[in-house]
């Protein structure tokens, strides 16, 4: 073969070689560019940029009205880039000098700053004065951006529900905690080019990310409903609630409902905590109730029992039984509250007299499995599903080892343990009709644009009770507010029903005498029912008919007025005749406290006189510094006004214009045997 030809053969192989090189490597290029060129960018950026976060402002919370219960308010945060101090050498000079302006040790200040990483915060949420002189200082590496803090213009109000955030705006508890999706934001950044030696490029290029503000949620609380709420339970704590007699309970909790639909209209605590000092708070003050915490319910679980035997035809409220004091059960007696008994009765007296032996007679007639079928389908047992945290389930009584006279003890509302949102959810279902509804505390979601994200619908659970079972009971309960043992909640004009209850206290293995759970709930208007209201007060030597009525009774009257519910024309005006041996007070109508602070005495007693109200005074001066109640409270007329007199007035103990005794007038009598609950005859 000719040299000629052997040198284009070797050409042609060399061709060849470099064009499967080429082709490849184009091969490869076009992979690389394709499918990995966002990548590489995103790296390349990283290495040339150096980005500070800003934070995004959270969104806001809101009532249903759109009124704010928390906000973002702007500040700024003191940043560093380690790489860029460590580089200028000057890192303990300049720790020096943030000292005294951070309020910071110098070497927890050095140690941050010269920290193995990109970014470090030096100080989060400092004043603008304070930001406008580290940005005079210009020190290498050092610089301020834009932060938000979270702030609740209200103070406690609606504390439980709202939650708090942290100092990242990180949501911790309640709404804010539950919502923290929809209500974080997504942050931005400003970039800044750098060299490969990590030195800022001169007039380098800076791009800046806007931070994209969070959505707001708005629940379906009503702010003014909620404050009527928290007005009570401050009195209660301050030892002002009628009939208190200057004593303060443990807690106490007032839930307000829309039974139609499970919106959650009011949902108040005491103690409480201002969620803009969380962490100066007693952590026991953070604790939602309303929601964590179980109860003997009492008389107020009578409405179940009742229901129960209607819708199961087990009774007929014409139907009568004798009470003759006491109810036996396998041996045990289970006494009436009133000694001696009621006598003979319609099975409607005993609703209205909250007999107990009649009650345990319905349990009794209904039978273990319907009974257990009823709490199930009420809800007791399991969670509710509102949007907080922590609900408790309860506690019911093993049904494998329950015994009839665990029954009788269940069907007057002890031995199961309840939580209040469980209780008021069971009794709206009685009042809507026979509908078991979720309650809802998240009303819509709505984006920075102000347009609905996503909007919030009612929700059925099941239903319970027929339509005409629900309206036999609505009735039954109007009658125990207009002649029975709920008269301290009735309201001349409106048809209100209810129910009180009075539950002792459990403690190793027994119960507590003279401490109760004092409760009430109730409806109205009975036959169309707008609001649910269940108030629920641990830990008083007082009964539920004589400290928890009355707030009910206040609470519901400023709500109606304030929803613009017209009273009845064919509502009764006074409340019927009492029950035999028992003595109620006449009830009053309420009237609005005129506000007097800063006039002279004189002045001011003339003002409360024409308003129907009468005065005492405590301390020297002619001059008004205080009176309890407040002004634009809500009382009973003609009740007494505190006024405090003089720079150095003391506030003794205010004792309530009258005292009465509950129809609890029976001593606390237990009994003894297989329970490991001794077993309480308390009817209210």
């Amino acid at each position: 073969m000719s040299p000629y030809v052997v040198m284009r053969k070797r050409i042609a192989f060399l061709f060849l070689c470099v064009s499967i090189f080429l082709v490849v490597l184009i091969v490869r290029l076009g992979f690389v560019q394709l499918s990995q060129g966002a990548d590489l960018r995103k790296k390349a950026d990283d290495s040339h940029f150096r980005g500070v976060p800003v934070a995004p402002k959270r969104g806001n919370i809101e009532d249903r009205e759109g009124n704010v219960l928390a906000m973002s308010v702007s500040t700024e945060t003191v940043y560093a880039v380690p790489a860029e101090v460590r580089q200028s050498g000057r890192a303990k000079e300049m720790a020096a000098t943030l000292s005294p302006l951070l309020g910071k040790p110098a070497t927890d200040i050095e140690a941050r700053i010269t920290k193995r990483s990109a970014l470090e915060y030096v100080q989060k949420r400092v004043s603008p004065e304070v930001a406008a002189q580290v940005r005079a200082l210009a020190l290498p590496g050092i610089g301020t951006t834009e932060d938000s803090q979270r702030y609740y213009p209200n103070g406690t109000m609606a504390a439980h529900i709202i939650g708090y955030a942290g100092i990242d705006n990180q949501g911790l508890e309640g709404i804010e905690l539950t919502r923290e999706s929809e209500l974080k934001g997504i942050p931005g950044s400003i970039l800044q080019e750098f060299g490969a030696n990590g030195i800022p490029l001169p007039q380098a290029e800076h791009q800046y990310l806007a931070p994209k503000q969070g959505n707001t949620v708005r629940l379906t609380i009503d702010k003014n409903i909620q404050a009527f709420a928290e007005r009570e339970l401050q009195k209660l704590m301050t030892g002002q609630g009628i009939n208190m007699n200057g004593q303060v309970p443990k807690s106490a909790s007032i839930l307000v409902m829309e039974p139609n639909t499970g919106e959650m209209l009011a949902l108040a605590s005491a103690p409480t905590f201002d969620p803009n000092r969380y962490q100066e708070a007693d952590p026991s003050t953070r604790r939602n109730i309303a929601i964590q915490n179980g109860y003997e319910p009492g008389s107020t679980f009578k409405i179940i029992t009742l229901a129960a035997a209607l819708e199961e035809k087990k009774i007929k409220l014409a139907e009568h039984f004798f009470d003759k004091g006491a109810y036996t059960v396998l041996g045990k007696n289970v006494r009436c509250w009133k000694a001696g008994g009621h006598g003979d009765q319609t099975f409607m007296e005993v609703a209205e007299n909250s007999c107990n032996p009649g009650f345990i007679e319905m349990g009794q007639r209904l039978g273990m499995d319907n009974f257990y079928k009823y709490l199930r389908d009420f809800g007791f047992g399991q969670k509710t599903g509102i949007e907080m945290s922590g609900e408790a389930l309860g506690i019911l009584a093993n049904k494998k080892k329950a015994t009839a006279l665990d029954l009788a003890t269940m069907s007057i509302g002890q031995t199961n343990n309840v939580t209040p949102i469980q209780l008021l959810t069971a009794v709206s279902a009685v009042a809507n009709g026979g509908t078991l509804m979720k309650p809802q505390l998240v009303k819509e979601i709505v984006g920075p644009s102000g347009r609905v994200v996503t909007p919030f619908e009612k929700e059925e659970i099941r239903r319970i009770i027929s339509e005409d079972t629900s309206k036999l009971e609505r009735e039954v309960l109007e009658s125990v507010v207009t002649n029975g043992t709920g008269r301290r909640s009735f309201l001349p004009g409106y048809r209100v029903a209810g129910k009180t209850g009075t539950a002792q206290k459990v403690q190793n293995g027994g119960y507590i005498q003279g401490e109760y759970v004092a409760s009430f709930v109730a409806f109205a208007p009975a036959d169309k029912p707008r609001l649910a209201i269940l108030c629920v007060i641990d830990g008083v030597p007082f009964y539920g008919g004589v400290v928890a009525s009355p707030v009910v009774q206040t609470v519901l009257l400023d709500s109606l007025r304030y929803l613009g519910v017209k009273p009845d024309s064919k509502a009764p005006l006074t409340p019927g005749k009492p029950m035999p041996g028992l003595e109620f007070p006449p009830i009053k109508k309420a009237a609005t406290v005129p506000s007097v602070l800063g006039l002279p005495l004189a002045e001011a007693e003339r003002i409360l006189a024409q308003a129907g109200f009468k005065t005492m005074t405590e301390g020297q001066g002619e001059v008004v510094l205080d009176q309890i109640p407040h002004g634009d409270s809500q009382v009973e007329a003609e009740s007494n006004i505190l006024l405090y007199l003089g720079a150095d007035a003391s506030k003794p103990t205010l004792t309530p214009w009258w005292e009465d005794a509950d129809e609890d007038i029976e001593a606390i009598r237990s009994l003894t045997g297989r329970l490991p609950i001794a077993v309480s005859p308390l009817g209210h």
